[in-house]
């Protein structure tokens, strides 16, 4: 019995060794460049255009540096908001806009709120001419 359990785990090391080998380490980048792209804000830069205003858009934060709307953004993320960052020049400074938009054109508004107001998160609810 003590043999077929040190074969068993020479067998299983011989397996994790080769495909590692075979592999090169390129499997572990894969999930690192996964992570990384999960991990990534979308930082957009706003435009006025009438086909990009949505019904509703639910902002979050205003920000001078990036890196701070980032983190609020990450943040709202690991909680399952779906955030995005937009920039736009106002008097020649840039400001970092953390905010949620709709999904699809037909998403309501009403269940984001609410788990905002659960949560006691500061927010601001935009309509189509306050974008």
């Amino acid at each position: 019995m003590k043999e077929r359990i040190i074969g068993l785990l020479t067998i299983a090391a011989a397996i994790v060794v080769l495909s590692f080998i075979y592999l090169k380490g390129d499997g572990l980048a894969e999930i690192e460049q996964r992570i990384e792209a999960r991990q990534s804000v979308t930082v957009e830069e706003a435009l006025i255009q009438a086909d990009l205003i949505y019904p509703w858009i639910i902002q979050l934060g205003a920000f001078q540096d990036l890196e701070d709307a980032k983190s609020l953004a990450k943040q709202f993320e690991r909680k399952g908001f779906k955030t995005y960052v937009s920039s736009k020049d106002f008097s020649g400074k840039k400001i970092f806009r953390v905010r949620i938009r709709p999904s699809s054109e037909d998403e309501e508004v009403d269940p984001i709120i609410k788990r905002l107001e659960r949560g006691d998160y500061e927010f601001q609810v935009l309509g189509k001419g306050q974008q």
